[in-house]
């Protein structure tokens, strides 16, 4: 399978996944945040690539993946199965993940389940906890209202969201809009939904105790989405969790403060302490 950032797709029994390929080294897994996929990392792919293979994934439910067994439960058990389902196929037994928002939850899940498939987890301003979701997401779920959301309303939601993940309103890439509304428009709406209806959290956090990797916990602290004080809440369960807060930071902490959330990932995937005089607990 060549390097192809682009670009990847391999299909199961269960799904086509689409994904992006790059870099060489111990694999790292890359997972995006609700409505995200794997463009949501096209600045941070080069970076990590320079010392991994990585693998960003759109998963089910986003992206361009698209599941092709139509009975498959897709609450979270049902995402991590084909997560698991897309790592079989690449043929990754062993792997880093990098997770954001949602797909920090997805993450920490699956390191709950498969806890001898994990190397180290790092997770930025993950979901996870049994907490009430932002009133955006809670819309997306009502029936009628969340097809009129994703159909007729998507460019001005879009924007509204993409403008709520940044603290930094001039690093907000106004100029991706676009492209972000034809990549959704373009994907498996009913699967969206499907996933968005189904999640509910309160079993990834009751097993938090069972993750055995090293854990990142990135968080800024202008989050909208999620307050970073939920960072309290996860190592009261996850004692071996490392927690970074952003100063100025906001949900897509990756692209609102880029360079500081990079050298964080960067030395944690490397197996190495962050530096004790940045940003801390």
């Amino acid at each position: 399978m060549p390097d192809d950032a682009a670009g990847v797709v391999v299909e199961t029994a269960l799904a086509r996944f689409h994904y992006a390929r790059a870099g060489s080294g111990p694999p790292v897994l890359l997972l995006p945040g609700a409505g995200g996929w794997r463009f949501t990392f096209q600045d941070l792919i080069p970076v990590l690539s320079q010392r991994h293979t990585v693998y960003a994934l759109d998963p089910p439910g986003q992206g361009a993946t698209e599941i092709l067994d139509r009975g498959l439960s897709l609450g979270v058990d049902g995402v991590v199965r084909l997560i698991g389902d897309f790592l079989d196929a690449v043929g990754l037994g062993r792997t880093a993940i990098v997770g954001h928002s949602w797909g920090g939850g997805f993450a920490l899940r699956f390191a709950e389940l498969h806890p001898d498939t994990v190397t180290r987890l790092a997770l930025i301003a993950p979901g996870g906890l049994d907490v009430k979701d932002a009133w955006e997401f809670r819309l997306a779920r009502l029936p009628v209202v969340g097809e009129l959301v994703l159909r007729r309303l998507l460019r001005p939601s879009v924007r509204h969201m993409l403008i709520k993940s940044f603290a930094y309103r001039d690093r907000v890439p106004e100029d991706r809009i676009d492209d972000l509304v034809r990549t959704m428009r373009s994907s498996r709406l009913d699967d969206v939904l499907r996933v968005e209806r189904s999640v509910t959290w309160a079993a990834t956090e009751r097993d938090l105790h069972l993750v055995r990797a090293p854990v990142l916990l990135l968080w800024g602290d202008r989050d909208r989405y999620f307050p970073a004080s939920l960072a309290r809440r996860f190592v009261t369960r996850l004692p071996q969790a490392e927690v970074r807060t952003v100063p100025g930071g906001g949900h897509s902490l990756h692209d609102d403060c880029p360079e500081e959330t990079r050298g964080l990932l960067v030395r944690f995937l490397a197996g190495t302490t962050a530096d004790a005089a940045g940003p801390g607990r």
